[in-house]
């Protein structure tokens, strides 16, 4: 296993002293690299993420979801005069993005990607520290009926991320990728051309691959932990490059007190010590399992307090110590 990363993601502004604080007292091993961030670059949160002992600055963005970047290219007078303005302008709507070619359609994932990493590199030029990157998420419409049309718009996306724009002197650099089970499982499947690329990107892109696990707190924790694996080791099973994504797999959970969004969590309105219990169980059979480490995804609402942070950054390093 490579050395083992913990992930605390998706949060407002205001409430990240308190996840910060959360993070330092829950006795983290020394040696976790400890990675914080939330949706966009902003220099205050890197500040603060950096305040503190071992924290990394690495903020998300979102694979399939219109945002500011897709609806124009943002680059200062200098850099333009460096760049080609193919692909310059708005990003097309999804049902025009998944009737184009595949060169188009990929190119055009290359461009949001490289928008991204625009940002990152305006940031660093005013002097904010940004470590890697996340990006949300291998969705599961990749293993859809459109699957592979979606699957060649974020493979350039990851590719945009990763390398950024060689002619303005980026550098190649790795990331978190968020993944949905049933995207993951596509890893079991024979590979052909295209999904073959996809995979060789998805290798390259990932520092880490964080699996989406958001099992409903009930029954048996460690069968649970089991059961939603099941991601990972669709990776395991699969050729050189997706076992070493198994190696370099984050268990992602949430902290489980927002219900009904598709983050399982507590539905049966467990005590705090039960839904700890439950939690820990979970954990120590996922570290018994084997992974590159632990994250915790989706810190607003009712997951944004405090009682809620501390026990969730308990559990991951309670895992990351095992």
């Amino acid at each position: 296993m490579p050395v083992r990363a913990a992930l605390f993601s998706f949060f407002e502004l205001d409430d990240l002293p308190r996840l910060m604080s959360a993070v330092e007292s829950s006795g983290m091993p020394e040696e976790t690299r400890v990675h914080v961030g939330s949706f966009g670059v902003n220099a205050d949160t890197s500040a603060l993420i950096r305040s503190h002992a071992g924290g990394r600055y690495s903020p998300m963005f979102k694979a399939e979801v219109r945002t500011e970047g897709w609806e124009m290219r943002r680059l200062t007078p200098d850099e333009e005069r460096h760049v080609s303005r193919r692909f310059s302008g708005r990003v097309p709507d999804e049902p025009d993005l998944l009737r184009l070619s595949t060169a188009q359609r990929t190119n055009w994932g290359i461009e949001v990607g490289r928008r991204y990493r625009d940002s990152i590199r305006h940031a660093r030029s005013a002097g904010v520290i940004v470590d890697k990157w996340q990006l949300d998420e291998l969705g599961t419409q990749l293993a859809g009926s459109q699957g592979r049309q979606h699957r060649e718009f974020v493979r350039g996306v990851l590719q945009g991320l990763t390398f950024g724009r060689g002619e303005l002197d980026d550098n190649e650099g790795n990331g978190f990728v968020w993944a949905t089970r049933r995207a993951l499982r596509l890893a079991s499947l024979p590979v052909d051309q295209e999904l073959t690329a996809f995979w060789l990107q998805l290798g390259r892109a990932s520092f880490r691959i964080v699996g989406e696990e958001y099992p409903d707190f009930v029954g048996d924790p460690a069968r649970a932990a089991r059961t939603w694996s099941d991601g990972q080791r669709a990776l395991a099973s699969g050729g050189p490059v997706r076992r070493a994504l198994a190696g370099r797999y984050v268990a992602g959970m949430t902290p489980g007190y927002r219900i009904g969004h598709g983050l399982g969590g507590n539905v049966n309105g467990l005590s705090r010590a039960d839904v700890n219990r439950w939690r820990n169980g979970y954990v120590t059979e996922r570290a018994r399992l084997g992974v590159a480490g632990f994250g915790e995804f989706h810190f607003v609402f009712e997951n944004s307090r405090t009682t809620v942070m501390v026990d969730a950054t308990r559990a991951v390093a309670r895992g990351m110590s095992l």
